[in-house]
C-alpha cells in the first residue's frame, strides 16, 4: 500500500474514534447534567419515563471537529455547527414551527449554494435537506431508532464516497457520522437513558441531504443514494399523505408513524421495531449499491420493490388492530 493509501486510512480511523468518543461524550454529558433537557412523557410519547434530551450534541461535535481539523473544511464544519446550535435551542425552547422551518431552510439555501448548487436547483434541494431533516426527526422516537439506522446509513454513504464516487472528503465525515451514532447507542438503546433530540436528529438528516447533493452527480447515484435512507423516507411520506387525505393538521404532534404504531398500538418492543428498521434498511441500502453497478432498470425494480412492499404492510400491519386508523 502506498503513502497516500496508508494516510488515507489513517484519516479514516482518526475520524471514526473521533466521531464514537464524541457521540458518546455528548450522551453521557447530557445524561449527567440534562435536567434542563428532559422530555416529560406525555400522549404523544412512546416513553413513560422523564428523559433528557439534545443527546445528539455530540455527533454534531465529532463532525465539526473532524469537517475542520481532518477535512480542512472550516465553511461545513460551521454549517455544521449552525444547524447543531439551531436543534439545541428547540430542544431548551421549542421554537415556533414557523420560525424553525425558516431557519432549516434559510441553512438549507445557504449550505447547497455554497456547495455549488445551481440557481434552478438550489431552492429543490433546500426544500430536500429541510424536509430530510424534518423527516429524521419524525422517525426519532423510539430507543434506538435514529441511532441504529444512522449508523447504517451513514456507513452506506462512507462506502459510497470512497469506493464508488472517490469522494474522500465526505467518506471521512460519514465515517465520523456513523461512528458518533454507535457511540450515542450505549445511552440510548435497548432502553433509553437519553434522548438524541432535535440536536442530533435534524443535524443528521441535514448532512444526509446535503452528502447526497454533493454526491449525486448522475441519476444513477441519486436513486443509489436516496435508498440509503428509504425506510424513514418511506415512513415520514406515507404518514403525510394519509393524514393529509385524512384532511388533518399536518403540524400538529401525532404517533401514527408506523414504527410508532408497532410500538404503541401492537405492543412490539423498541428494541424489535428498531432493530428491524435499521435491517431493512441494511437490505435494501445493499441492494441498491448492486443495483447501482448493473443499470437504472435495476435500480427502479429496487425502487419499486421497496415502495409497495413498504406501503403493503404499513396499510397490513395497520389493519391488524380494530382500532388502528391509516392515518
Amino acid at each position: 500500500m502506498g503513502k497516500d493509501g496508508e494516510g488515507m486510512n489513517d484519516k479514516v480511523i482518526l475520524s471514526a474514534s473521533i466521531g464514537f468518543i464524541a457521540g458518546l461524550f455528548g450522551a453521557l454529558l447530557i445524561r449527567g447534567c440534562g435536567k434542563a433537557l428532559l422530555d416529560m412523557p406525555n400522549g404523544r410519547s412512546s416513553h413513560s419515563v422523564p428523559t433528557p434530551r439534545g443527546g445528539g450534541i455530540g455527533i454534531v461535535i465529532g463532525f465539526v471537529i473532524v469537517s475542520a481539523f481532518i477535512v480542512n473544511d472550516f465553511t461545513g464544519a460551521a454549517i455544521g455547527a449552525g444547524i447543531g446550535v439551531l436543534g439545541v435551542l428547540e430542544d431548551r425552547f421549542g421554537l415556533p414551527i414557523g420560525l424553525r422551518l425558516a431557519l432549516q431552510l434559510m441553512g438549507a439555501l445557504t449550505a447547497v449554494l455554497i456547495a455549488g448548487a445551481s440557481a434552478t436547483t438550489a431552492l429543490f434541494w433546500a426544500v430536500v435537506t429541510a424536509g430530510t431533516a424534518n423527516f429524521y426527526n419524525f422517525l426519532d422516537g423510539i430507543d434506538g431508532i435514529a441511532g441504529l439506522t444512522g449508523a447504517v446509513s451513514f456507513s452506506l454513504l462512507a462506502f459510497f464516497s470512497f469506493f464508488i464516487a472517490g469522494n474522500a472528503s465526505i467518506g471521512a465525515l460519514s465515517t465520523a457520522l456513523a461512528a458518533g451514532c454507535i457511540g450515542f447507542l450505549p445511552l440510548n438503546f435497548p432502553r433509553a437513558k437519553v434522548f438524541m433530540g432535535d440536536a442530533g436528529s435534524i443535524f443528521l438528516g441535514f448532512e444526509f441531504a446535503l452528502s447526497t447533493h454533493s454526491l449525486a452527480d448522475s441519476l444513477k447515484s441519486l436513486l443509489c443514494l436516496g435508498m440509503f435512507l428509504c425506510v424513514f423516507y418511506a415512513d415520514a411520506l406515507v404518514t403525510l399523505f394519509y393524514r393529509w387525505r385524512n384532511g388533518e393538521d399536518l403540524a400538529s404532534p401525532h404517533r401514527g408513524h408506523l414504527y410508532q404504531y408497532l410500538c404503541n398500538g401492537l405492543g412490539y418492543s423498541h428494541r424489535t421495531v428498531s432493530e428491524l428498521y435499521a435491517a431493512v434498511q441494511l437490505l435494501f441500502g445493499v441492494l441498491a449499491i448492486l443495483a447501482y453497478y448493473r443499470s437504472v432498470v435495476w435500480q427502479a425494480a429496487v425502487i419499486i420493490a421497496f415502495s409497495a412492499s413498504f406501503i403493503i404492510a404499513y396499510r397490513s400491519i395497520k389493519g391488524l388492530d380494530p382500532l388502528g386508523q391509516i392515518y
